[in-house]
C-alpha cells in the first residue's frame, strides 16, 4: 500500500531527525527549572490567552480560584471552599485572607468580581464560557457569589487554571490594561520578569514576595523557552538547556525508543487530534452542506494506520470527541465511520461532489504535529477525489484572529476531553472551534438536557449528546492523542489525570 509505506518512511525520518545527538549534562543550577514550549503565548492577559498546552505560561504567575486534581476533584488555591446553590445556578467562594497579588495589593471579593468582569468583556477566545452568567456579587471581603441563567452543575470548575476566567488579576493593574498583555499581575507563586522576558521567544518568571504559601516556591526561577520546531526542543532537551519538554504524541513516538536513560516520557490519552468540519451549512462552500460529503471525509481516514504510524502507543483510534474514562465516550459510536475509500467515493458521487470538485480550503496551525498529520489527512480526502487547498497559521493565536474571516472550511486541530458542561462549549456550542456558530436544533435540546442534569447522573445523557455529533459527521476525530511530555530526571512530575495538561506549579525537584 503505497500511503502506508509513505507513512512510514516518513515516521522513520522523523525519528532519525528528533533523536540525532547524544545526551548532555543537565543545567547545573537545579533551582531553575527551564521549560520548551510549543506554544508561544497568545497573550499574557488570561482574558486574551489560551489554555491547555498553550496556556502553561499564565501556571506560575495566576493562581486561580480552585485547582483540578488528576482524580477530577476540585482542590482549594484563591478559594478555601465553594458551595453550589441546590438550583446549580449560583456558586459561593470563600477566599483565604493570606493572598496578596504580585503588586503587594491584597486579593478580595471585589478584586475577584473587577477580574471575572474584565474576563467577560475583553471577549476573548473563552469568554463564551460565562455567557450565561447574570451577576457577580460580594458578600463581604472575602466572599463572592457568581450568578448565572441557567443550571451549571459545574460552574466552580470554569474557575480552575484550565480554562482561564478564575486567574486572577490585581485590580490595580486592570487600570493599566495596556500593560496585561506583557506583564503579569497576579497571586501565583511567581511573576514575569519583563526585562528577562523576549515576547513569542522566552518567559523568565521570578518568585512573587508576597506568595502566602512559600513551601510552594519551589524553583527560585522558571524560564520557559518556545521551540516552534519539535527537533530543536529535542536536541535541547538532550543537551541538558532544558528539563522539561511540553510536547505531542508525534514527537513522543518519534523518541521513545531513543531517550538517554536520564530522561522519560510523561503521557495519557486526554484529548483528540482529527479534523474540524467548520461550515456544516454550506456558507462558503456548499459542498459541505450536504452530510454525504462530511460522512465521505470520516470513511476516507485511515485512523488505524496513521495512529500507529505516527502516534504508536501515545494514540488510540476513534471517531469521537469524548475519551475512555472521560463523560459521554460509548464505545458503540466506534462503529461508524470505517476507513472504506470506496464508500467515500460513492458518497461524494452521490452528492455530486465527483462531477463538480470543488476545492475545499484546509487550516492547520504551523507546529510539527499539525503539519505533519495536515499532509496525511489531505493526501488520504484527494485519494478518494478531493480537492484540498491548505492555509497555514503561523500560531493559534493566528487561527483564532482569522475566524470572523471565515477563510477555512476544515480545520486540522488537536483539542482537549474534559467536562462535557465546559468542553462544549468550545467544539458544539459557539466557541472558536465552531468558527461559523452552527446549530442543530436536536443538538441544541440534547445539551441543555444533560447540561441541567448533576454531574453524577449525566452520563447517560452526554453519551446522547456525542453519538448526535457523530450522526451529524461534523468533525472526522482520528485518534486520541495523549498529551506529552519529554523529562528529565531532575524534575518530579505528576500524572495528568483529568487535568488535562500538568500544572507547572506542581513541577517539583526530583531531590
Amino acid at each position: 500500500m503505497k500511503l502506508q509505506r509513505r507513512l512510514v518512511l516518513n515516521a522513520a525520518a522523523l525519528t532519525i531527525a528528533l533523536t540525532l545527538g547524544a545526551a548532555q549534562p543537565v543545567l547545573a543550577q537545579r533551582k531553575v527549572l527551564t521549560i520548551g514550549s510549543p506554544f508561544a503565548p497568545i497573550s499574557m492577559d488570561p482574558a486574551r490567552s489560551g489554555n491547555g498546552r498553550a496556556g502553561i505560561a499564565m501556571m506560575p504567575a495566576y493562581e486561580p480560584l480552585v485547582r483540578m486534581g488528576a482524580d477530577g476533584k476540585l482542590v482549594p488555591a484563591l478559594a478555601l471552599s465553594w458551595e453550589h446553590s441546590a438550583d446549580n445556578k449560583e456558586v459561593t467562594f470563600t477566599l483565604r485572607k493570606d493572598a496578596v497579588f504580585s503588586d503587594g495589593t491584597p486579593v478580595t471579593a471585589e478584586a475577584v468580581k473587577k477580574s471575572i468582569e474584565h474576563f467577560r468583556s475583553s471577549k476573548g477566545p473563552f469568554s463564551i464560557n460565562l455567557a450565561n452568567v447574570t451577576a457577580i456579587e460580594v458578600l463581604d471581603t472575602h466572599k463572592v457569589v457568581i450568578k448565572n441563567s441557567q443550571p451549571q452543575p459545574a460552574l466552580a470548575s470554569l474557575f480552575e487554571a484550565y480554562w482561564l476566567a478564575g486567574n486572577i488579576i490585581s485590580t490595580k493593574a486592570l487600570a493599566t490594561p495596556d500593560l496585561l498583555g506583557t506583564q503579569t499581575f497576579g497571586a501565583g507563586p511567581y511573576m514575569l520578569d519583563p526585562a528577562a522576558t523576549i515576547t513569542r521567544k522566552t518567559y523568565t518568571f521570578v518568585r512573587n514576595p508576597h506568595y502566602y504559601d512559600k513551601s510552594k516556591q519551589r524553583w527560585d526561577k522558571i524560564v520557559m523557552t518556545v521551540f516552534e520546531d519539535q527537533n530543536s526542543a529535542v536536541q535541547s532537551l538532550k543537551a541538558g538547556q532544558t528539563q522539561v519538554l511540553v510536547s505531542d504524541p508525534l514527537t513522543a513516538n518519534a523518541n521513545i525508543a531513543n531517550l538517554p536513560k536520564e530522561l522519560r516520557i510523561v503521557s495519557q490519552a486526554v484529548g483528540w487530534s482529527g479534523v474540524i468540519i467548520m461550515d456544516r451549512d454550506g456558507v462558503t462552500n456548499p459542498v459541505l452542506k450536504d452530510i454525504r460529503v462530511r460522512k465521505a471525509i470520516n470513511h476516507a481516514l485511515d485512523r488505524p494506520l496513521i495512529s500507529r504510524v505516527l502516534f504508536g502507543k501515545f494514540a488510540e483510534p476513534s471517531v469521537q470527541l469524548q475519551g475512555k474514562g472521560f463523560m459521554g465516550y460509548d464505545p458503540a459510536n466506534e462503529n461508524q465511520y470505517a476507513y472504506d475509500v470506496n464508500k467515500a467515493k460513492a458518497l461524494l458521487a452521490e452528492a455530486g461532489y465527483s462531477k463538480d470538485p470543488k476545492n475545499v480550503r484546509m487550516g492547520y496551525v504551523n507546529n510539527s504535529m499539525s503539519v505533519t498529520l495536515s499532509q496525511v489527512v489531505m493526501q488520504q480526502l484527494k485519494r478518494v477525489g478531493m480537492n484540498i487547498t491548505p492555509v497555514e497559521y503561523q500560531n493559534i493565536g493566528a487561527m483564532i484572529q482569522a475566524e470572523g474571516r471565515k477563510e477555512v472550511e476544515l480545520l486540522v486541530f488537536n483539542t482537549n476531553f474534559g467536562v462535557p458542561n465546559l468542553a462544549k462549549n468550545q467544539t458544539l456550542d459557539k466557541g472558536n472551534l465552531n468558527m461559523f456558530k452552527t446549530t442543530d436544533p436536536t443538538l441544541t435540546r440534547l445539551m441543555a438536557e444533560a447540561s441541567n442534569l448533576p454531574l453524577d447522573k449525566a452520563e447517560a445523557a452526554w453519551k446522547k449528546v456525542y453519538s448526535h455529533v457523530v450522526d451529524l459527521a461534523w468533525f472526522a476525530p482520528i485518534a486520541h492523542t495523549h498529551v506529552a511530555y519529554l523529562v528529565h530526571e531532575s524534575v518530579k512530575m505528576p500524572t495528568v489525570g483529568a487535568s488535562i495538561v500538568i500544572d507547572v506549579v506542581n513541577m517539583e525537584p526530583a531531590k
